[in-house]
């Protein structure tokens, strides 16, 4: 059948819900790979689990293409391939299996895992293994600001930015949000001294030569003046500070909690079995 007459034919089936006056006696065939047939409700079971969108014509006939393209290459593997090479059934049944058990520790985990790590736990676990969270790059606190250039009274803000203050702070960061530019003042928070790097343009060869010899910095480029104060710093190779390490932990116990809590469930189920008399062993 000529491709346009059968996408008219869905269009008026799937999309405008016309109605045959009576059921057809032989399904529409969209397509045909030696004995292989792709039919009108295949091609509908496909836009239920995908709907279209964009163009409709170009979307079902992808789909007819790609399902061609598949069974030519099924095709030629079961003339091609020896028994011995086309038998996947035990594949198939761990694949399955695989898949079962899967869903059934996810669904048992989201019953049962506990995600609430206490703040103790986290400072605990980090002085037990500070070894383990050497610095591989660069991290630093600082505050920065990005200031428009045509904003009056450039020296006198940065004079403001220089005397801190929770005041001057403030206006800084109004003046960011009514021109959609950034800025940073938590001072807690450590921050990749690479990531910095991609907002502010500081130029570098030697990062810990940079951040030994400056703590105020002012820079212009384009349209915009950058105001950075760096309030601490830590170098890599050094033990990590635990502020940035905390998030870190909290997944690290609760990565260690899901893998007992499913070795748990595990033998939960099979002893279940045990009790129930469905296993024995010869």
């Amino acid at each position: 059948m000529p491709r346009q007459p059968i996408l008219l034919l869905l269009f008026c089936s799937l999309a405008i819900g016309c109605k045959p006056t009576s059921p057809p006696v032989v399904e529409n065939v969209l397509a045909q790979v030696g004995e292989k047939t792709f039919t009108l409700t295949d091609l509908q079971e496909k836009l239920n689990t995908n709907p279209i969108a964009g163009d409709s014509a170009e979307v079902v006939a992808e789909i007819i293409n790609q399902w061609v393209r598949e069974m030519a290459l099924v095709e030629k593997a079961n003339t091609a391939l020896t028994d011995v090479e086309r038998n996947k059934s035990a594949l198939v049944s761990q694949y399955y299996n695989d898949l079962l058990i899967y869903e059934l520790e996810q669904k048992l985990l989201n019953e049962r895992l506990d995600t609430a790590v206490d703040a103790e736990d986290i400072q605990t676990y980090y002085d037990n293994n500070k070894k383990n969270f050497e610095l591989k790059e660069n991290i630093i606190r600082l505050r920065f600001f990005t200031i428009p250039r045509d904003v009056a009274n450039h020296d006198k803000l940065w004079n403001k930015f220089k005397d801190g203050g929770e005041d001057n702070l403030k206006l800084l960061s109004r003046l960011c949000d009514l021109s959609s530019s950034n800025y940073f003042y938590n001072d807690s928070l450590w921050l990749s001294f690479n990531d910095i790097l991609k907002e502010v343009p500081i130029i570098t060869y030697n990062q810990e030569s940079y951040l030994n010899n400056h703590r105020f910095v002012r820079l212009e480029e384009k349209q915009f003046s950058y105001f950075v104060e760096i309030l601490d710093f830590k170098v890599k190779d050094n033990i990590s500070p635990f502020e940035f390490e905390k998030e870190r932990i909290k997944n690290i116990i609760i990565h260690k909690r899901k893998v007992e809590l499913l070795q748990q469930i595990e033998n939960e189920i099979v002893e279940e079995a045990y009790r129930n008399n469905k296993i024995e062993k010869f």
